[in-house]
Protein backbone atom coordinates (compact mmCIF):
# COMPACT_ATOMS: atom_id res chain seq x y z
CA UNK A 1 0.00 0.00 0.00
CA UNK A 2 1.02 3.61 -0.57
CA UNK A 3 2.71 5.44 2.32
CA UNK A 4 2.09 9.07 3.24
CA UNK A 5 5.41 10.23 1.81
CA UNK A 6 4.74 8.78 -1.63
CA UNK A 7 1.25 10.26 -1.65
CA UNK A 8 2.59 13.69 -0.70
CA UNK A 9 5.21 13.51 -3.45
CA UNK A 10 2.53 12.64 -6.00
CA UNK A 11 0.35 15.51 -4.74
CA UNK A 12 3.23 17.93 -5.28
CA UNK A 13 3.62 16.68 -8.85
CA UNK A 14 -0.10 17.23 -9.42
CA UNK A 15 0.08 20.75 -7.98
CA UNK A 16 2.87 21.65 -10.38
CA UNK A 17 1.08 20.33 -13.48
CA UNK A 18 -1.02 22.50 -15.76
CA UNK A 19 -1.90 20.13 -18.60
CA UNK A 20 -3.00 16.84 -17.05
CA UNK A 21 -4.15 13.74 -18.93
CA UNK A 22 -5.76 10.83 -17.08
CA UNK A 23 -5.59 7.41 -18.74
CA UNK A 24 -8.01 5.04 -17.01
CA UNK A 25 -8.96 1.37 -17.20
CA UNK A 26 -11.24 -1.18 -15.59
CA UNK A 27 -9.87 -0.66 -12.08
CA UNK A 28 -11.50 2.77 -12.04
CA UNK A 29 -14.98 1.23 -12.17
CA UNK A 30 -14.50 -1.89 -10.06
CA UNK A 31 -16.01 -0.27 -6.95
CA UNK A 32 -19.12 0.51 -9.01
CA UNK A 33 -19.70 -3.21 -9.50
CA UNK A 34 -18.29 -3.39 -13.02
CA UNK A 35 -15.97 -6.43 -13.22
CA UNK A 36 -12.43 -6.02 -14.48
CA UNK A 37 -11.04 -8.37 -17.11
CA UNK A 38 -8.11 -10.15 -15.51
CA UNK A 39 -9.05 -10.53 -11.84
CA UNK A 40 -9.97 -13.94 -10.45
CA UNK A 41 -13.65 -13.02 -10.92
CA UNK A 42 -13.03 -10.93 -14.03
CA UNK A 43 -14.73 -10.99 -17.41
CA UNK A 44 -12.18 -13.32 -18.98
CA UNK A 45 -13.29 -15.95 -16.46
CA UNK A 46 -16.78 -15.59 -17.94
CA UNK A 47 -17.27 -18.08 -20.75
CA UNK A 48 -19.72 -15.75 -22.50
CA UNK A 49 -17.24 -12.89 -22.58
CA UNK A 50 -14.75 -15.08 -24.39
CA UNK A 51 -17.34 -16.42 -26.83
CA UNK A 52 -18.97 -13.10 -27.72
CA UNK A 53 -16.16 -10.52 -27.78
CA UNK A 54 -15.09 -10.90 -31.41
CA UNK A 55 -16.54 -8.93 -34.31
CA UNK A 56 -17.52 -12.17 -36.05
CA UNK A 57 -19.54 -13.53 -33.14
CA UNK A 58 -22.72 -11.64 -34.04
CA UNK A 59 -22.99 -13.49 -37.34
CA UNK A 60 -21.96 -16.80 -35.74
CA UNK A 61 -24.56 -16.75 -32.95
CA UNK A 62 -26.79 -13.67 -33.06
CA UNK A 63 -29.11 -14.80 -30.24
CA UNK A 64 -26.27 -15.65 -27.85
CA UNK A 65 -24.41 -12.47 -28.78
CA UNK A 66 -27.42 -10.22 -28.10
CA UNK A 67 -28.24 -12.04 -24.86
CA UNK A 68 -24.70 -11.68 -23.49
CA UNK A 69 -24.34 -8.00 -24.37
CA UNK A 70 -27.83 -7.15 -23.12
CA UNK A 71 -26.86 -8.67 -19.76
CA UNK A 72 -23.69 -6.57 -19.69
CA UNK A 73 -25.68 -3.46 -20.57
CA UNK A 74 -28.12 -4.14 -17.72
CA UNK A 75 -25.15 -4.44 -15.35
CA UNK A 76 -23.72 -1.13 -16.56
CA UNK A 77 -27.06 0.68 -16.36
CA UNK A 78 -27.46 -0.48 -12.75
CA UNK A 79 -24.05 0.96 -11.79
CA UNK A 80 -23.38 4.41 -10.35
CA UNK A 81 -20.17 6.48 -10.36
CA UNK A 82 -17.90 5.80 -7.40
CA UNK A 83 -15.60 8.28 -5.59
CA UNK A 84 -12.86 7.76 -8.21
CA UNK A 85 -15.13 8.96 -11.04
CA UNK A 86 -16.32 11.89 -8.94
CA UNK A 87 -12.72 12.81 -8.13
CA UNK A 88 -11.89 13.07 -11.83
CA UNK A 89 -14.90 15.33 -12.38
CA UNK A 90 -13.53 17.51 -9.56
CA UNK A 91 -10.09 17.49 -11.20
CA UNK A 92 -11.59 18.85 -14.42
CA UNK A 93 -13.18 21.67 -12.44
CA UNK A 94 -9.87 22.48 -10.74
CA UNK A 95 -7.79 22.07 -13.90
CA UNK A 96 -10.07 22.82 -16.88
CA UNK A 97 -7.39 21.75 -19.37
CA UNK A 98 -7.48 18.18 -18.03
CA UNK A 99 -8.23 15.53 -20.68
CA UNK A 100 -9.68 12.13 -19.81
CA UNK A 101 -8.87 9.05 -21.88
CA UNK A 102 -10.52 5.77 -20.89
CA UNK A 103 -10.54 2.17 -22.00
CA UNK A 104 -13.84 1.65 -20.16
CA UNK A 105 -17.14 1.29 -22.01
CA UNK A 106 -19.46 1.89 -19.02
CA UNK A 107 -20.02 5.65 -19.44
CA UNK A 108 -19.63 6.29 -15.71
CA UNK A 109 -17.22 9.19 -16.18
CA UNK A 110 -19.90 11.08 -18.06
CA UNK A 111 -22.49 10.30 -15.39
CA UNK A 112 -20.06 11.63 -12.77
CA UNK A 113 -19.99 15.00 -14.53
CA UNK A 114 -16.81 14.61 -16.57
CA UNK A 115 -16.75 16.19 -20.04
CA UNK A 116 -15.07 15.50 -23.38
CA UNK A 117 -14.15 11.95 -22.37
CA UNK A 118 -12.18 10.10 -25.06
CA UNK A 119 -13.67 6.58 -24.99
CA UNK A 120 -11.05 4.52 -26.81
CA UNK A 121 -13.15 1.36 -26.88
CA UNK A 122 -16.55 2.98 -27.41
CA UNK A 123 -19.55 2.87 -25.11
CA UNK A 124 -21.88 0.04 -24.16
CA UNK A 125 -24.58 2.67 -23.56
CA UNK A 126 -24.71 3.26 -27.33
CA UNK A 127 -25.78 0.63 -29.84
CA UNK A 128 -25.45 0.73 -33.60
CA UNK A 129 -26.53 -1.25 -36.63
CA UNK A 130 -23.94 -3.78 -37.78
CA UNK A 131 -25.09 -3.21 -41.35
CA UNK A 132 -25.59 0.49 -42.07
CA UNK A 133 -23.98 1.98 -38.95
CA UNK A 134 -27.18 3.70 -37.77
CA UNK A 135 -26.83 4.82 -34.13
CA UNK A 136 -30.26 6.36 -33.62
CA UNK A 137 -32.34 3.35 -32.64
CA UNK A 138 -34.77 2.25 -31.32
CA UNK A 139 -33.88 -1.41 -31.72
CA UNK A 140 -37.05 -3.56 -31.80
CA UNK A 141 -36.02 -7.22 -31.55
CA UNK A 142 -32.40 -5.99 -31.79
CA UNK A 143 -33.00 -4.92 -35.39
CA UNK A 144 -32.35 -1.64 -37.23
CA UNK A 145 -35.50 0.15 -38.40
CA UNK A 146 -33.55 1.66 -41.29
CA UNK A 147 -32.15 -1.48 -42.93
CA UNK A 148 -33.29 -4.41 -40.72
CA UNK A 149 -29.66 -5.14 -39.86
CA UNK A 150 -28.74 -6.52 -36.44
CA UNK A 151 -28.03 -4.15 -33.56
CA UNK A 152 -24.83 -4.44 -31.58
CA UNK A 153 -23.05 -2.45 -28.87
CA UNK A 154 -21.03 0.49 -30.16
CA UNK A 155 -17.85 -0.91 -28.64
CA UNK A 156 -14.57 -2.00 -30.20
CA UNK A 157 -14.34 -5.79 -30.25
CA UNK A 158 -11.53 -8.15 -31.13
CA UNK A 159 -10.92 -8.05 -34.85
CA UNK A 160 -11.83 -4.33 -35.09
CA UNK A 161 -9.79 -1.14 -35.17
CA UNK A 162 -10.17 1.73 -32.73
CA UNK A 163 -12.00 4.79 -34.00
CA UNK A 164 -9.22 6.71 -35.75
CA UNK A 165 -10.49 10.13 -34.70
CA UNK A 166 -10.66 9.17 -31.02
CA UNK A 167 -7.21 7.55 -31.11
CA UNK A 168 -5.61 10.56 -32.81
CA UNK A 169 -7.21 12.90 -30.25
CA UNK A 170 -5.86 10.73 -27.41
CA UNK A 171 -2.37 10.66 -28.91
CA UNK A 172 -2.44 14.43 -29.37
CA UNK A 173 -3.54 14.90 -25.75
CA UNK A 174 -0.68 12.85 -24.29
CA UNK A 175 1.87 14.60 -26.51
CA UNK A 176 0.76 17.97 -25.15
CA UNK A 177 0.41 17.08 -21.47
CA UNK A 178 2.97 17.77 -18.78
CA UNK A 179 1.59 15.06 -16.48
CA UNK A 180 -0.01 11.70 -17.29
CA UNK A 181 -1.90 9.89 -14.55
CA UNK A 182 -2.52 6.19 -15.24
CA UNK A 183 -5.42 4.92 -13.11
CA UNK A 184 -6.77 1.38 -12.86
CA UNK A 185 -5.22 0.13 -16.09
CA UNK A 186 -2.70 -2.64 -16.69
CA UNK A 187 -1.73 -0.83 -19.92
CA UNK A 188 -1.28 -4.04 -21.88
CA UNK A 189 -3.96 -3.64 -24.58
CA UNK A 190 -2.57 -2.00 -27.71
CA UNK A 191 -2.59 0.53 -29.25
CA UNK A 192 -3.85 2.23 -26.07
CA UNK A 193 -0.90 0.83 -24.12
CA UNK A 194 1.47 2.98 -26.19
CA UNK A 195 0.05 6.19 -24.72
CA UNK A 196 2.06 6.21 -21.44
CA UNK A 197 5.26 5.52 -23.39
CA UNK A 198 4.52 8.37 -25.80
CA UNK A 199 3.98 10.75 -22.89
CA UNK A 200 7.22 9.65 -21.23
CA UNK A 201 9.20 10.17 -24.45
CA UNK A 202 7.91 13.74 -24.65
CA UNK A 203 9.13 14.40 -21.10
CA UNK A 204 5.80 14.31 -19.25
CA UNK A 205 5.68 13.42 -15.57
CA UNK A 206 4.12 9.97 -15.04
CA UNK A 207 2.08 8.89 -12.02
CA UNK A 208 0.61 5.39 -11.81
CA UNK A 209 -2.24 4.46 -9.47
CA UNK A 210 -3.27 0.83 -9.55
CA UNK A 211 -4.08 -2.04 -7.21
CA UNK A 212 -1.43 -4.21 -8.87
CA UNK A 213 2.00 -3.40 -10.30
CA UNK A 214 2.20 -2.10 -13.88
CA UNK A 215 5.82 -3.09 -14.20
CA UNK A 216 6.52 -1.80 -17.71
CA UNK A 217 5.09 1.62 -16.76
CA UNK A 218 5.98 1.77 -13.05
CA UNK A 219 9.66 1.42 -13.97
CA UNK A 220 9.78 4.91 -15.52
CA UNK A 221 7.02 6.54 -13.41
CA UNK A 222 7.86 9.53 -11.23
CA UNK A 223 5.42 8.31 -8.54
CA UNK A 224 3.83 4.89 -8.04
CA UNK A 225 0.67 4.72 -5.92
CA UNK A 226 -0.54 1.26 -4.97
CA UNK A 227 -4.13 0.81 -3.86
CA UNK A 228 -7.78 1.11 -4.84
CA UNK A 229 -8.70 3.99 -7.13
CA UNK A 230 -11.84 4.88 -5.17
CA UNK A 231 -9.73 5.39 -2.03
CA UNK A 232 -6.47 6.82 -3.33
CA UNK A 233 -7.63 9.08 -6.14
CA UNK A 234 -9.72 11.40 -3.92
CA UNK A 235 -6.77 11.62 -1.51
CA UNK A 236 -4.39 12.47 -4.34
CA UNK A 237 -6.61 15.26 -5.62
CA UNK A 238 -7.18 16.67 -2.14
CA UNK A 239 -3.60 17.87 -2.38
CA UNK A 240 -4.29 20.32 -5.22
CA UNK A 241 -7.28 22.20 -3.81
Amino acid sequence: MTDAGTLEAAQELMRSARRVVVFSGAGLSKASGIPTYRDADGLWMNRGAVRFSHADDLARNAAGFSRFWSQRLAQVEAAAPNPAHLALARLQRLRPATRLITQNVDGLLGLAGCHDVLELHGSLRRWRCDGCGNRRGPWPLKRCLRCAGRARPDVVMFGEMLDEGVLVAAQDAVLQCDLLLVVGSTAVVYPAADLPLEAMKKGATIITLNAEPIRHVDVFADAVLRGKAELLLPQLLDGIR
